[in-house]
């Protein structure tokens, strides 16, 4: 049983394995004469594929045999591309997973156009290749059987593979729950070897894919989900950390401000004195001491947190010609937490200000922010002008206009995560050149 219809397909299923980690490992990084490395390891896996022998026609054998040319894979994978292990793991489990998908595919369309007689079973009972006559039957086979294979490689590479990026690290969390989707296609697939040794009839032969086909997609989606969830902790690791950093900025402005208070009084009262005893003029007096009242304005809103805020953002908005207005009944902010209201506050004004500065007529560089109630809810409107245009995402938050979007765009995320931390609801809207950010937090 050497020159089998099996012998010759395991060698065809080499190359559809090849053709998926490719597609799989796309973004990934290559290494050094990375086109002769992929040539050399894909003629030794087809050598391989011609070497091995057809020993036992049965589901035992056909299982270890296709599982242990997936697993030769893996370790020539990595000497094409410079990337960890768990890297090179991952992309190869979702190819060989998108491989099996793409062969059901094939065997349930065969198996519908001529209800139950699919070549793809055939392949395993033959004992000779007389499967591969070219003949009418084979020529529509193989038009279908490419065909499904184009679909579904297409499909999952825009839905799956484009989504793997270079240099990521694709370390999940829960190994367990990636090795369970491991055993999860190891299990499908000897189970679909033993059900291909088995006799059945038409309709078991259609449903058995049908079962298959919703597990490879299954299996990919619960992969990939790994993937995300990763992302998301890793995203929600970072607005945290600059949660804590905005706590400590927190304690160094209301620290710095009350210096600068004690200083500026200090001042003036010297000053005074020096008037009184006629050292200088009382005209000279008053432009000082009207000099020194732009760093002694200190904001009383009702929120000690909010004030510092203001008194900072107000300092910094004076030196760069830009508007800022504020009607804020702050003692409404007092059930929050004082890191969640510099945080919120401290990221809504910093975007504003950062497209507000980039207006060349500083009389149109505009910031209001307006707080109040209305019945039990807390309403929060920051409305700045700006210049260009505002890209929304699907999730409806503004995308960052810097060029490196790696690290921006927290800031956004950080104001959304704090009003969800408190029930509220916050939208993201533009009108006649202003952007406006609108809070709605039901009081406590």
């Amino acid at each position: 049983m050497y020159f089998t219809s099996l012998y010759y397909y395991k060698n065809l299923f080499i190359i559809e394995l090849i053709i998926s980690e490719f597609l799989y490992c796309f973004n990934l990084k290559k290494k050094d004469k990375f086109i002769l490395r992929f040539a050399l390891i894909t003629a030794i896996c087809i050598i391989v594929g011609f070497a091995i022998p057809i020993f036992y026609n049965d589901a035992i054998f056909s299982s270890i045999m296709f599982l242990s040319l997936f697993l030769m894979t893996i370790p020539l994978l990595k000497f094409c591309y410079d990337e960890p292990w768990i890297n090179i793991i991952f992309c190869a489990l979702a190819s060989y997973t998108t491989q099996h998908l793409a062969y059901v595919t094939s065997n349930l369309a065969t198996s519908l156009i001529s209800w139950g007689k699919s070549p793809m079973v055939d392949i395993y009972h033959n004992s000779s290749n007389g499967i591969f006559t070219f003949d009418g039957y084979f020529i529509a086979w193989v038009l279908t059987y490419l065909g499904c294979y184009f679909i579904i490689y297409l499909v999952t590479f825009i839905l799956f593979a484009k989504k793997i990026n270079k240099s990521e690290n694709m370390k999940v969390k829960n190994l367990t729950l990636l090795l369970l989707i491991a055993c999860g296609l190891l299990v499908n697939i000897v189970l679909n070897m033993i059900s291909i040794y088995n006799p059945h009839n038409a309709t078991t032969n259609i449903v058995e894919c049908i079962y298959n086909f919703l597990c490879c997609v299954l299996l990919l989606y619960g992969q990939f989900s790994l993937l995300h969830t990763k992302e998301l902790e890793n995203e929600l690791s970072f607005v945290k950390k600059l949660w804590h950093q905005e706590k400590e900025q927190y304690q160094i402005s209301r620290d710095n401000i009350d210096l600068l208070n004690i200083k500026c009084h200090d001042i003036k009262h010297q000053i005074r004195q020096i008037g009184k005893n006629k050292s200088i003029s009382e005209d000279v007096v008053k432009e000082i001491e009207n000099s020194i009242s732009l760093y002694d304005s200190i904001v009383k809103t009702g929120n000690n947190v909010l004030d510092i805020i203001l008194t900072e953002k107000n300092l910094y908005c004076k030196k760069n010609q830009i508007i800022l207005t504020y009607i804020a009944d702050g003692a409404k902010l007092n059930f929050m937490n004082e890191g969640d209201i510099y945080a919120l506050f401290g990221n809504a004004l910093d975007n504003a200000i950062e497209a507000v500065v980039k207006i060349k007529e500083t009389e149109k560089r505009i910031i209001e922010l307006k707080i109040h109630t209305v019945n039990n809810l807390l309403t929060i409107n920051i409305r700045n002008s700006f210049d260009g245009s505002v890209i929304f995402d699907e999730s409806g938050l503004p995308k960052t206009t810097k060029e490196d979007s790696s690290y921006h765009g927290y800031g956004v995320k950080s104001i959304s995560m704090i009003v969800d931390k408190y029930d509220g609801n916050v939208s993201f809207k533009t009108n006649n050149k202003m952007f406006s950010v609108n809070i709605l937090i039901p009081l406590q």
